[in-house]
Parts: C-alpha cells; sequence; structure tokens
C-alpha cells in the first residue's frame, strides 16, 4: 500500500498541509480551497494524537481537481515530529531508520477529490493511476457543476519496526502498546468521517492561484555561499526560467533532483532554465555544508538559493515541490505545478516557447452555477472569505452595489443571457484597491475575485 501511494500521490502525498481556515472554537472545519465545510473538530480533538483532516488544496486546473486528505498515525504524532526534528542531527545510518519508522507509521485513510470534469472517476484516476486491492471510489454528492468523491482506501495493521527507535531512547513497548489499539482507532476515526462528511457543507473550491498568472514574481535573497541575488540576475538570461520551490526535507523535492538537471540542461539550449529555491524546516545557516554536499552529490547544475523573507507569492505556496514559469522579468506564465510532476515540466516549456496563449485569469475564475443570479465570491491570497467588499454590478445601462458577507460572497439577481461587468467599488480595510473589470459570461456564473493584503 504504502508503495502505490507513494508512486501514484507523488503530486500530494507528501505535500504540506494548506492552511486549515478556522472560525471560533468548535466550529466547523472550513477548507476553502476544496469547497467543504465539515463540523469534524470535535472528532479531530478525540484522535489529536493519532489523527489529521488536512487539503492539498487544488492540484490541477485542467480540468480542476482538489484533494482533501483523511490521515493517520500508529506513532503519536508528537513522536513523529520529535523523529522529524532528530534528522539533521544524526547520521545518515540513523536518518534512514528514523525515516522508515515515520513512513511506516503514516496511514493515509480516504481521500476526497473534488473535480468539474465531465468524466470525475476518470480525472481521479488520472492523480492515482490504477487503484490498490480493496480500495473503492464512492460519490459524495455534487455542488456548483462540481463533483465529490471520496477515494476509501483498505486498511491493513501498520507494521512499524520499533526496535529501530530504541538506539534513540524511546520507549519501545509502550509505542508497541499504543500501536495495538490503533488500527480499531483508524476504523473509528474514518467512520466518523464518512458520517459527517454525509452532511457537509459542498460549495465550488476557491483557488488560491486566480489572477496569479501575469503577477511578477520579484526578490532578492543570497545563495548558499552568501552572495547576494536578486530575481533578476536570474532570470534576465532566460527566455523562460523554471522557478521550483524545494528543501532536503521533502522526499518528493529529492527524487526529482537529478532529473531537474538533466531538464536544465536541455532547456538550457532553448535559452531557458531551472532556478533552485530551497526552503528548509531547520536555520539554513546550520544547513549550508550538507546543504552544498547534497547539490553536488544530485548533479545540480542549476542555481539554487535561499528562500527570500516575505515573498508575497511564495508565501502563499502550501506544498513542496511546487515550480513556477516566468519570463525575463519574472512575470508568472502558466499555473504553478504542485507536486514531483517532471514529466510535466518540458511540456510546459515547450508550450509556452511555441506561442500558445495564456489566459490572465485562472479557468475557474468565472465558472457556470446551477443557481438564479451571478455570484461574486472574493477572497485574500491564502483563500480566506473576505468581507466587506463593495461590488458594483453594471450592464450597459444601470449598476447595482452589494457588499459580500462573512463568507466572502454575493450574489446579484439578473437576467441571464446578458454579459455583465462586475467592480470592487470599494475594498475593506486592510486589502489593495481593485480597479480590474470582471466580465461575466451570458450564464449564471460564479466570479472569483482576489483581493491583495495593503502593505
Amino acid at each position: 500500500m504504502k508503495k502505490f501511494i507513494a508512486a501514484t500521490l507523488m503530486a500530494v502525498s507528501m505535500l504540506l498541509p494548506c492552511q486549515q481556515v478556522m472560525a471560533e472554537e468548535s466550529a466547523p472545519m472550513v477548507f476553502e480551497q476544496v469547497g467543504i465545510n465539515i463540523d469534524f473538530e470535535d472528532v479531530i480533538d478525540d484522535y489529536e494524537n493519532l489523527a489529521e483532516l488536512s487539503s492539498s488544496g487544488i492540484i490541477s486546473h485542467d480540468p480542476l481537481i482538489a484533494l482533501l486528505l483523511l490521515d493517520s498515525y500508529a506513532l503519536p504524532k508528537e513522536t513523529v515530529y520529535e523523529l522529524d526534528g532528530m534528522i539533521p542531527n544524526v547520521s545518515e545510518e540513523a536518518q534512514e531508520k528514523i525515516m522508515k519508522v515515520a513512513r511506516d507509521s503514516y496511514r493515509e485513510l480516504a481521500y476526497v477529490f473534488v473535480t468539474d470534469a465531465e468524466d470525475p472517476e476518470t480525472a481521479v484516476k488520472s492523480v492515482i493511476g490504477e487503484l490498490p486491492e480493496g480500495a473503492e471510489i464512492i460519490e459524495v454528492g455534487e455542488a456548483e457543476a462540481c463533483h465529490y468523491l471520496e477515494l476509501r482506501l483498505p486498511l491493513d495493521k501498520p507494521e512499524v519496526n520499533y526496535d529501530d527507535l530504541a538506539e534513540f531512547g524511546f520507549d519501545t513497548e509502550a509505542l508497541r502498546l499504543a500501536e495495538e489499539s490503533s488500527l480499531e482507532d483508524m476504523k473509528n476515526f474514518r467512520t466518523a468521517f464518512e458520517e459527517r462528511l454525509g452532511k457537509a457543507k459542498l460549495y465550488a473550491p476557491i483557488d488560491p492561484d486566480a489572477g496569479i498568472i501575469g503577477r511578477t514574481i520579484s526578490f532578492e535573497t543570497t545563495d548558499l555561499d552568501g552572495n547576494t541575488v536578486t530575481s533578476d540576475d536570474l532570470f534576465k538570461n532566460n527566455e523562460i526560467t523554471m522557478v521550483n520551490l524545494w528543501g532536503t526535507w521533502c522526499p518528493n523535492c529529492v527524487n526529482e533532483m537529478e532529473e531537474l538537471a538533466r531538464i536544465h540542461t536541455r532547456l538550457q539550449e532553448k535559452g531557458c532554465g531551472v532556478v533552485g529555491i530551497e526552503w528548509e524546516r531547520q536555520p539554513i545557516e546550520t544547513m549550508k555544508d550538507e546543504v552544498l554536499a547534497f547539490l553536488e552529490e544530485k548533479g545540480v547544475n542549476y542555481p539554487s538559493v535561499i528562500m527570500p523573507e516575505d515573498n508575497e507569492i511564495f508565501n502563499q505556496v502550501t506544498g513542496y515541490p511546487t515550480t513556477f514559469f516566468v519570463d525575463s522579468t519574472g512575470k508568472i506564465l502558466t499555473f504553478p505545478i504542485a507536486g514531483a510532476r517532471v514529466g510535466e515540466y518540458e511540456r510546459t516549456v515547450e508550450k509556452l516557447l511555441g506561442g500558445e496563449e495564456v489566459e490572465a485569469e485562472t479557468d475557474s475564475a468565472k465558472e457556470p452555477n446551477e443557481g438564479s443570479g451571478y455570484r461574486v465570491i472574493v477572497c485574500d491570497p491564502d483563500g480566506n472569505p473576505v468581507e466587506g467588499a463593495v461590488i458594483q454590478f453594471c450592464d450597459d445601462v444601470t449598476c447595482s452595489f452589494q457588499t459580500t458577507g462573512a463568507d466572502g460572497i454575493t450574489v446579484f439577481e439578473a437576467e441571464q443571457q446578458k454579459a455583465y461587468e462586475v467592480h470592487v467599488l470599494q475594498a475593506p480595510e486592510g486589502f489593495k484597491p481593485d480597479e480590474t473589470v470582471y466580465n461575466t459570461p451570458d450564464t449564471y456564473s460564479d466570479v472569483k475575485i482576489i483581493l491583495e493584503k495593503a502593505e
């Protein structure tokens, strides 16, 4: 099972969880980027040492595919995190032992895929490949032209070699006793999740990448030798640059490094190239020698620099690796790719070099809906709803005005078969003005607007 998950869910299984937008205590858990509002916080509290509900958000734009994950551990989570923190301070042999124990303790119990594909099951299988024996896909529901499908994975007893932890001072007998109840707990946890999922509020995912095409990546940082480097230095000599966000702690990042070096060599022949942006969980000052040795071992032949501080675009990234495609000025040309999907990198560059047009807004910025009006959804770059935005909705003759509620949404009742203009007449305090003109299609639709935060 673990080999299946590692091989077929490369782009999602090891990604950092997206921000979970939490309301006040005991309120439902809201995953804006997936379009699920689920009353599950009390269940998480009951299993706080065992389980997680997290989101990798939107992992594909064509078709739209978003993902919610139900995860569990045989080891207590505190122990898994403690092991993770030990990695930089132990030998390579010990690292391998620690990584194996942590991996063996981790379980994906279920995935919920949200997609607007006409054939949703085929779209899901395009991500996961062949289903493992005993797995099944179950339709959960539909909302606003999106299908919600649960991939329910078979449960098996964790096989964790606790003896490998004895040398690090762990009470292996206590860990074995904890494991005895973990499988039953996993079953109960998943049953509770499925019951709550059946009652969850479903709505179209809010895409954090909406409006990202056309924005410019600009920064100043240093390389691993301490030399100052700017984005202009890195991009100006390439027609297109692949900007790959990575870290040594991320297995999928590490696994693709050697292939990225080969891709860089091929792209250099076309006037393009790769740039690595490195983010570490440990202070980079303590890891420079280790990282330089790692890059040499992997044959990395492209620039790799330290993640700049407080970069507005990079701060939105919730999973590693993530790869952007920019022109010589740093302008983003297409959607970023989440996960180690090496087969897509060069195809994307070839498409851009071939002059294929890239829309200045995402495919999901204007989506049809099944309601009786035009819905305007306003959120910040992290996908959080923005309350108090004054929206102007105009036809050829008149304009009407409404303000977004706590969910960031306002709905205009208007005649179909007619295109309208949507403006942000006034952004609420803490946000920049937006003078963009958003045009609706001639059918009832959702218009999604990302408001940038004020400096």
